[in-house]
């Protein structure tokens, strides 16, 4: 009877002594280098339309520097919307990649027809790129849905000075007044510092 009682002694010491060998070897780190990080909400309330972005904007660090930019955005676009959502990328950033799944529960769409990126070639710009999600250009509203945007970016490795602030803005939403087309009738412009001064 001793025999079964060390043994089983034994085996409730040694299962917690492998948990413990086997969660260090397998340690998940949530936010692993994000060093900053800042929210957003933009809709387009200055019209009838029910467009609108929401998300977080992730700042990551590099080798102990904030070089990298994750944009994370759910959006909702009116399906009578024109304009859609964009994002206005502050110069000294490029874009490394973006993820879309707008229009969700669209299985007869491809998420990569409704993205538009453009970028300026303005050697002193404000925003060097701007990437427009479920946009006409013939001012013809689109078919609308909601949908998550993952933008990916970098510092630019040419940059003689690092910024001390990264910049974005989010515009939404269209209108006609006196038959004047209106493209991005509301916007938000978020401002990180990158630096501790």
């Amino acid at each position: 009877m001793r025999r079964y009682i060390a043994i089983l002694v034994l085996v409730c010491l040694l299962i917690p002594l492998s948990a413990c060998k086997n969660s260090s070897r397998n340690e998940i780190r949530v936010n692993k280098n994000i060093i900053l990080q800042r929210g957003f909400n933009i809709s387009s309330d200055s019209t009838e339309l029910n467009t609108s972005a929401k998300g977080t904007v992730f700042i990551k660090e590099v080798e102990g520097n904030p070089e990298e930019v994750q944009i994370v955005a759910s959006i909702e676009i009116d399906t009578n919307d024109r304009s859609g959502v964009t994002f206005y990328i502050a110069k000294d950033w490029s874009i490394s990649n973006i993820t879309s799944s707008y229009p969700e529960n669209e299985s007869q769409r491809i998420p990569a027809d409704y993205i538009d990126i453009w970028t300026t070639s303005d050697p002193e710009p404000e925003w060097s790129n701007r990437i427009e999600i479920g946009r006409d250009r013939n001012y013809v509203p689109t078919i609308g849905g909601t949908g998550t945007i993952v933008i990916d970016l970098i510092l630019d490795k040419e940059v003689a000075t690092k910024p001390e602030t990264f910049n974005i803005m989010v515009a939404v939403g269209s209108d006609e007044k006196e038959g004047v087309k209106i493209i991005e009738t509301d916007n938000t412009q978020i401002s990180i510092p990158l630096t501790n001064d």
